[in-house]
Formats: C-alpha cells, sequence, structure tokens
C-alpha cells in the first residue's frame, strides 16, 4: 500500500510538472544480463548461508538489473528523484523502489551553497556507488562494506549540506558539511548478527523484501529519530576526503509485531579517492561500529557485536576500457550475549578483480572475478563448518539509454 501511495505520488506530480514545461525530464535506463559461474553455499539471498550473490544452484544466464533512474524539475530550484529497480529474484514486488527523494538547491549568495534532500536516499558514505542509481562504476559487485550499507541502510528523512565553494577565494575545491535526521532503520544490524558480512550487487528495496524468506527492510521501531553527520573535501578535481559519524539511537529493549527487535547500531566511516592523472583512481575506505539487541524474556542476555571492515581499489582507464582490482577485509567480534547460538565472532577478506568495455553510446561488456574466504560459527547450525572458501564469475551485457524531455 505505501508503495502505490508513494508511485502515485510521483506520477502525480510529473503529470503536473509537465504541464508547465516538457524539458525537466531526466531518464537514465539499464538492462543488465548476465553469466554466472559460482562456487560455495546456497546464497543468504536464497535461503542459505553462502554470502555471495550466487551459487551453483542459481548460476548460468540470470538477470542482473534492470533500472530506471528518473530526475523531474518540478522548478529551477527543486527537482524530484526515483530509483526503480528489477532483479527477478524473491523481491516482494516485481519491481520496486530504492530511492524516492525531492531535492532543494536554493541559488547560491555567497560562497556557500546549499542543499536539501526529504524522501528516501542512500547516506553519502560510498566512493564506489557514484553512477544513476547507486551504481558501482569500478566493479560489478561493491564492497564488502557498501554491500551492507545497501542491504540495511536508507536515509527515510531529511538531509542538509551547506558546501563552501573555494572558486571565490581562488581555490580549486570545495568543503561540505552533512547533517541528517532519519526514521525507519532501526533493524539495521541484525543482518550481520545473523550472516555476517557479505559481498553482493543486490541492495534492499524500500518496500519489498531481501532474499528468502522475503521480508521488508525497513522498520521504524521505538518512535526515535536517528542522525548522522558527515564531511566531504574535494581537493583541486583529484582528491576527494570523506567521514561520517551515523547513529540510529534505537532502543534495543523496542520491538514491534511488524519490525521484530530494534538494533542500537552505529559506526563511523572515513576513505579517501585519489585520481592522479587522467587514467588512474585510487581508493581506501574503512568503517567501524557496533550493535547491540535485547532479546526478549527468558532468551538471554544482551547480544552486543563490534565490527569493521575495509577496502583498497585501484583502477585504470583507457580509452573504452577500464580495469580494476580490489582488496577488502573484514571483521564481527560478538562481545555479549549468547542466544544467537555459537558467537557471531568471524573475520574474511576477498579479492575482486573487474573489467569494463565500452562497445559505443549504450552497450557494454563488463567482467568480474571474486575470491572470498571467510569464517562465522553461526554456519555450524546448518551442518556447515565455520571457514569456507567461495568464489563467483560473472560475464556482463549492458545496455544503457538516456531520455531527455
Amino acid at each position: 500500500m505505501r508503495f502505490l501511495l508513494l508511485l502515485s505520488a510521483l506520477v502525480a506530480c510529473s503529470v503536473a510538472s509537465s504541464a508547465v514545461a516538457q524539458d525537466r525530464l531526466d531518464v537514465d535506463g539499464l538492462v543488465d544480463v548476465r553469466w554466472v559461474h559460482a562456487t560455495g553455499d546456497l546464497s543468504y539471498l536464497d535461503g542459505g548461508i553462502g554470502v555471495l550473490r550466487f551459487d551453483p544452484d542459481h548460476d548460468g544466464l540470470r538477470l542482473g538489473r534492470a533500472m530506471l533512474a528518473t530526475r523531474l524539475r518540478v522548478s529551477d530550484t527543486i527537482s524530484v528523484h526515483a530509483v526503480l529497480d528489477a532483479y527477478g529474484d524473491h523481491n516482494g514486488n516485481v519491481a520496486d523502489l530504492s530511492e524516492l527523494w525531492a531535492d532543494v538547491r536554493p541559488f547560491p549568495t555567497g560562497p556557500i551553497r546549499w542543499r536539501a534532500r526529504v524522501g528516501a536516499f542512500y547516506a553519502p558514505v560510498s566512493l564506489e556507488n557514484r553512477g544513476p542509481g547507486w551504481s558501482d562504476v569500478y566493479t560489478i559487485t561493491p564492497s564488502a562494506i557498501n554491500t551492507w550499507l545497501g542491504e540495511e541502510f536508507r536515509t527515510i528523512g531529511a538531509e542538509i549540506e551547506g558546501r563552501w565553494l573555494g572558486a571565490d577565494s581562488g581555490y580549486g575545491g570545495d568543503l561540505a558539511l552533512t547533517a541528517a535526521v532519519y526514521g525507519w532503520n532501526d533493524a539495521a544490524g541484525s543482518l550481520l548478527a545473523e550472516r555476517g558480512f557479505a559481498m553482493t550487487d543486490r541492495p534492499a528495496p524500500l518496500f519489498g523484501g531481501l532474499g528468502m524468506p522475503s521480508a521488508g527492510t525497513f522498520h521504524e521501531i521505538d518512535q526515535r529519530p536517528g542522525y548522522y553527520a558527515g564531511l566531504d573535501w574535494h581537493h583541486h578535481g583529484w582528491l576527494d576526503v570523506r567521514a561520517l559519524r551515523y547513529d540510529n539511537r534505537a532502543d534495543p529493549a523496542a520491538s514491534s509485531t511488524e519490525g521484530g527487535t530494534a538494533w542500537s547500531t552505529s559506526y563511523t566511516s572515513a576513505g579517501v579517492r585519489m585520481e592522479p592523472g587522467t587514467r588512474w583512481t585510487l581508493i581506501a575506505q574503512g568503517l567501524s561500529g557496533d550493535t547491540l539487541t535485547s532479546p526478549g524474556p527468558g532468551e538471554g542476555g544482551r547480544f552486543q557485536m563490534t565490527f569493521r571492515g575495509m577496502y583498497a581499489l585501484a583502477s585504470f582507464e583507457q580509452v573504452h576500457d577500464r580495469l580494476t582490482i580490489r582488496y577488502d577485509h573484514f571483521s564481527e567480534h560478538q562481545a555479549a550475549g549468547g542466544y544467537y547460538g555459537p558467537p557471531s565472532t568471524g573475520n574474511g577478506h576477498g579479492y575482486t578483480l573487474g573489467w569494463t568495455h565500452s562497445l559505443g553510446e549504450h552497450w557494454e561488456l563488463a567482467a568480474e572475478w571474486i575470491r572470498l574466504t571467510s569464517t562465522f560459527p553461526p554456519r555450524i547450525e546448518y551442518d556447515l563448518p565455520p571457514g569456507f572458501i567461495e568464489s563467483q564469475v560473472q560475464l556482463a551485457v549492458r545496455y544503457r539509454f538516456q531520455l531527455r524531455t
């Protein structure tokens, strides 16, 4: 029902604004079809405990993603954005929104440029996911930390940014401060306790589910808003430094019939992207935090876990080709509580090699190899060893298009 109401509101806004201006709608589209070969256990997206998107029972020819990212200019300072996705898996809806927000950018009157966003969107954390619809521009699959951010987090609220433009002072860069308040993220953190970190290009939609059984991800349980605050510094077009503190301020003792138990989850992220020249991109990013919840009566003491992850990436681009290599490392440590069975204390690392080749204005080839080694003791409950190695090869054909009306 919420999906239909929001979609109806978006359509109504589109019709109303189109009556005023006929040249204010931008659409970026993507159809990604791929061949997959995978090893390892059944993916958690299909009810198993594997931590890659695909597994030996679900490889072969697959729909990677079908996406429409739209921007509708309501006025010279206000625009409405929406991203509609389809993955052909166990989502509760055939197609679903992953983002829907209004963007307000007043005309600058000085060196500070203001921006506000209201709706549902990704927090400004990832240095990889820079493409339309929060897509990764370097590899098919994002890093473990950005996989997790796409699975469990969405800003459903309001964000404001003030960006100082250095050009007025003769400086070739800018500095931005960002702050946001939001709700509907009280369940974030539970997935790490159940499964640990993973590496997939399958973020959660706003209204459908993620994996099997298909269940909604975003819930408001305790009626307490969360917040984040961040900094973004651009220097002379080749350096981008980003840091953010996130805290959902959830009450770990709260619960609801729809959303389950609240998880108090906070983290700090920091990263740097460098482009020393026209061909190279270097990225290093890390994230660390903790999550805790209190079970119901008779289920043991409070569960608390710390976690951290990082990745380093190097990408080389020349003419029509891009070659990328990335190293991931992550860990989870259960500091308290035991009602989940074997302790949720694990670690892992992964290697990703990616290649993309442009075939022209609309077509692109992409290939990727991942080798992921991880240990997570709760796998014993599935009669599996706590540690194993998984790999995945993907060959994708992508068709991209743009509409400007």
